[in-house]
């Protein structure tokens, strides 16, 4: 114990103070004109644990080096990738046998709510609302990973794509049950599923 205590001082008293808790660590292929300050900025990180994750102890970076940046937790990049990961989630367990136009739509419809200002205003918010998506019900949004098509999907809605003209719910008419999805106003059809406000 005596000896764990002393490491831990000695990296306190070498570093100063022990570094933020970090989500996790990117890969960033330099560009010519970044710095160090920029790629920090880009990231929500700092200078001290870029320069420390890789051992670099000045300014000076180059065109194609690869640099480790840690995350934090609460930073922009960091709330992007998980929505990204949730929204591709949610259209693998909803829409993985649907053309690439309809997983984007399931995306869209998903970004149209955060927007709506009747739902939540997140997208984990908007997933994760009492009864709101089936899948979520059934264990099935828990059961898989998406896959690389699901994460190209959201990606694209996340750019600004909404193939469903603003729908803020969708159903598939074969498997539907609830009589109130009939009642909304139906903007189009992609594949299996109607998108409506």
């Amino acid at each position: 114990m005596k000896k764990v205590v002393a490491v831990i001082l000695a990296f306190v008293m070498a570093f100063g103070v022990v570094s933020q808790a970090y989500a996790y660590t990117k890969v960033h292929v330099v560009s010519r004109g970044e710095s160090l300050y920029l790629i920090a900025t880009w990231y929500g990180s700092d200078l001290d644990s870029i320069r420390q994750a890789n051992n670099k102890w000045d300014n000076l970076i180059y065109p194609g080096e690869k640099l480790l940046v840690p995350i934090k937790e609460d930073s922009d990049h960091y709330n992007y990738l998980v929505d990204r990961y949730l929204i591709a989630k949610m259209i693998y367990a909803e829409a993985r046998g649907e053309s690439f136009e309809g997983k984007v739509a399931v995306g869209a419809v998903i970004l149209n709510r955060v927007k709506s200002g009747i739902f939540p205003n997140t997208v984990a918010g908007v997933i994760y609302q009492p009864y709101a998506f089936e899948s979520v019900l059934n264990g099935e949004f828990f059961n898989h990973e998406p896959d690389l098509e699901a994460f190209k999907a959201a990606d694209a809605a996340l750019a600004g794509w909404d193939p469903t003209g603003g729908a803020l719910y969708f159903f598939n008419p074969a498997t539907s049950t609830s009589w109130w999805i009939w009642t909304r106003p139906v903007t189009t059809v992609i594949g299996h599923h109607w998108f409506a406000r």
